[in-house]
């Protein structure tokens, strides 16, 4: 691509995305701008940047950029550079993305390793813009509901990546065409998902979630009974894992584990390690979610805040306060949790969960469930080498 304008920075950054629109995982490598130029680009090439050994026409390329509306599908080799410099000079991220050729534009639909992929790019970037593609409306069925396999696709890659179920947010277009952020709360699962058409395919992963939940919360109401500070020492690790970017004692009472993960001492003695790697997760145990973690991040760093913390903040009970600026361990009040909702609860959160129940249930239809024939759009992201 030698005819790539010069006014563009040769350190500007070219990632090459390939997605999968049913699967948590996908395939990630950057470039600069002065790779792309010695080495030249065209449709080909990008498959083999991602180490794809298939044809051309059986895929579906995109271009991205911050000065662009919307992703621009690449037709042909040329239509590269053309819309690069009608677009992307200036810019200093840009993505192009690989999907099947049947799979649905980027501008509509948002795949199950989304949020991955994008983190990925942005922990890279080192601060560079790397925006999101603005998901346009996407027509829609007189009842408008959420496509299955979308939505169990995305759930089901948070659940991989160690989010709590009710904890899981999705973007979904109701009935009057209005996009929102819902967060599939307890309420949301008992009076929406758990019920009606779809209720065979939900309540699988509820039932799971509670028997995994309840081994977890005995076990960790067992260990803060047998250890007086482990509660404490809970809430110092996560404050510390949190900070770790920023505070050099953090940092440093982090390194003093000596463990990959950073359990151990001055946090946990390795007995209490031990049991903490046991405890049940979706995955199998926290050791095999560490594994699965280490093995996404195998091209690169695991990040202490954005990866472990979330990870250890639901497998150990701990909330993390954003104003106060510390976890908050849920020990004491383990014994006691309830997935109906609680009667302790203020007005103003059981009025948020009643309107987010009543937009999802409306999103699913008027039995909580949508026909398996309608279609709307649910935003839901490894990294390879020239």
């Amino acid at each position: 691509m030698s005819s790539l304008s010069k006014t563009a920075l040769d350190e500007q950054l070219w990632f090459f995305l390939k997605e999968d629109m049913n699967l948590p995982t996908f395939v990630q490598h950057q470039h600069t701008l002065a790779d792309v130029r010695r080495n030249g680009i065209k449709l080909e090439n990008i498959l083999t940047i991602l180490n794809v050994k298939d044809e051309v026409q059986k895929f579906a390329f995109y271009l991205h950029s911050a000065s662009m509306a919307a992703a621009v599908r690449l037709l042909s080799d040329e239509s590269i550079l053309v819309t690069y410099n009608l677009y992307c000079q200036k810019d200093d991220v840009v993505t192009i993305l690989v999907r099947g050729i049947n799979e649905p534009s980027p501008n509509t639909s948002r795949s199950p390793s989304h949020q991955n992929s994008l983190r990925e790019r942005r922990k890279i970037s080192r601060g560079a813009l790397v925006p999101e593609i603005f998901i346009q409306p996407a027509p829609r069925h007189a009842s408008g509901t959420i496509d299955l396999i979308q939505i169990l696709g995305w759930i089901t890659s948070q659940l991989e990546d160690g989010k709590p179920l009710i904890d899981i947010v999705v973007q979904c277009f109701g009935p009057n065409r209005t996009m929102r952020k819902v967060q599939l709360t307890a309420d949301i699962w008992q009076r929406s998902l758990i019920r009606g058409a779809w209720e065979k395919d939900f309540s699988p992963l509820w039932n799971d979630y509670n028997r995994i939940r309840g081994s977890r919360e005995a076990i960790l109401a067992n260990l803060s009974q047998e250890f007086p500070n482990f509660t404490q020492s809970c809430q110092n690790f996560i404050h510390d894992l949190r900070k770790f970017s920023g505070d050099k004692a953090a940092r440093n009472r982090l390194d003093q584990t000596g463990h990959a993960y950073y359990l151990g001492k001055p946090y946990f003695e390795d007995n209490i390690r031990e049991k903490i790697l046991a405890i049940p997760t979706k995955n199998g145990t926290l050791q095999d979610d560490l594994n699965l973690l280490a093995a996404k991040r195998s091209e690169g760093e695991v990040c202490a805040a954005h990866d472990l913390s979330p990870l250890y903040e639901a497998v150990l009970g701990v909330v993390w306060d954003k104003i106060r600026g510390k976890g908050v361990a849920l020990h004491k009040q383990i014994g006691g949790l309830s997935l109906q909702q609680q009667a302790s609860q203020s007005g103003t959160a059981r009025q948020l969960a009643k309107k987010g129940s009543q937009f999802f249930k409306s999103t699913f239809g008027k039995r909580g469930g949508g026909r398996r024939d309608d279609t709307s759009g649910v935003g839901g992201s490894k990294s390879a080498g020239w």
